[in-house]
């Protein structure tokens, strides 16, 4: 996943570990630490800022225990800060509190695991891969995170799909734009490729440090730290799902990692399943459409030639329609990509999915819809959909 104004939006955040210690035990475990400090000498007990997750946390409590520990066999050097009774109360305040802080941690990641199940559950009631995508987003801030980002993977390029950024969509918007306009080969040395081929997730540190990173969305999101997992369902690459924790203090954890990955197993199934979907539907429409075409040529005795805008399966070749003559609505010729961007608009499809489907950016989709209607003399896109079936109909009836 920099702009130094950007450290300031959506405020700073505490600590997962904080947030899941409560302030009553979060007040005794810092006093704790404060108490060993003064016994031990200043650096001997990590700064409470630093402690950020529970592996820290208890890190931080062993530490001091052992250096109490070692200090206790000097007696006359205690002595001379402190007495035996408050050492020997504080040693059990320790052990007291690394027993609440690893019973929390122990809570803290049963519930997240409870919520992974019950986002993906909730998935399953998405059918479209563009609700999926948005909703897939959304769910990874749900478990945890401040930021999330769905990417796909076409023809080995990386390219940004969604973000989801909790408390400020605009600065979303920005990471988003910067991924668009600079897709990126998945090649050896980024992170993403190295999950790939690992198909497992990865913990991905000190971001603006590397070179090896997408450096577009990186200098946007001015990211410290991230984990990205492969959306693969089986051995077919779908894409990503990055998540960070930009506005929490810390960076994000080898569970964090583990997290992501089993909700990237769920959610690379539930993707696949509404891409088949999707397919499944393109095909009934071109099978509808063949059928009405047949019907109209058996009705009036026509000739059969290719209803406008049916392209026969064999006419395809590495990916692209051989072509014929430019296309024509009624009585007004569109250029091939606005007919091109007309058939999809009659589907029903969004902007968003037809610069998907046709490999384009969303403004080339505005224009072309723009120059679509100025040519039909529509006010609206409903208007021009109503022209296009006219104009089918007028052909099949010919």
């Amino acid at each position: 996943m920099g702009n130094a104004s950007h450290a300031e939006r959506g405020g700073r955040r505490p600590s997962i570990f904080a947030e899941h210690l409560g302030d009553g035990a979060l007040d005794e475990f810092e006093a704790v630490l404060n108490e060993a400090e003064q016994l031990l000498g200043p650096d001997s007990i990590p700064p409470i800022d630093e402690i950020t997750d529970f592996n820290a946390a208890t890190a931080a409590l062993e530490s001091g225990w052992q250096s109490i520990r070692t200090a206790f066999s000097d007696g006359q050097a205690l002595a001379e800060r402190i007495d035996c009774a408050n050492i020997d109360d504080l040693m059990h305040r320790m052990i007291r509190n690394e027993r609440i802080v690893r019973t929390a941690q122990v809570r803290h990641r049963d519930a997240v695991v409870r919520l992974v199940r019950e986002t993906l559950a909730d998935l399953r009631d998405v059918e479209t891969v563009d609700g999926l995508i948005s909703a897939g987003a959304e769910a990874v801030c749900r478990l945890g995170f401040d930021r999330s980002i769905v990417s796909r993977v076409e023809n080995n390029t990386w390219m940004t799909e969604f973000v989801h950024l909790e408390g400020d969509s605009e600065w979303g918007a920005e990471i988003l734009a910067a991924g668009r306009a600079h897709p990126v080969p998945l090649v050896h040395g980024l992170p993403e490729d190295e999950a790939r081929r690992r198909c497992k997730p990865i913990l991905v540190t000190r971001v603006q440090e590397r070179e090896a990173v997408h450096q577009a969305v990186a200098d946007a999101s001015a990211s410290r730290s991230y984990v990205a997992a492969p959306i693969m369902p089986g051995k077919r690459l779908l894409g990503f799902v990055h998540g960070d924790r930009f506005f929490h203090r810390g960076e994000v954890t080898d569970f964090d990692a583990e997290l992501i990955g089993v909700f990237s197993q769920g959610f690379s199934f539930a993707l696949e399943r509404a891409l088949l979907a999707e397919e499944l539907e393109q095909m009934r429409a071109t099978v509808r459409q063949i059928g009405l075409g047949l019907q109209g040529y058996a009705e009036h005795g026509a000739s059969p030639s290719p209803t406008p805008g049916f392209i026969p399966p064999h006419a395809w070749q590495g990916g692209s329609p051989v072509r014929g003559p430019e296309p024509h609505v009624g009585d007004v010729e569109l250029t091939r990509r606005e007919y091109d961007v007309f058939q999809l608009m009659a589907q029903g499809d969004t902007n968003h999915r037809i610069a998907r489907r046709l490999s384009i950016s969303e403004g080339t989709v505005k224009s072309h819809v723009k120059h679509i209607l100025r040519k039909l003399g529509a006010a609206n896109r409903a208007e021009a959909v109503a022209r296009w079936h006219s104009a089918q109909s007028q052909h099949i009836g010919s």
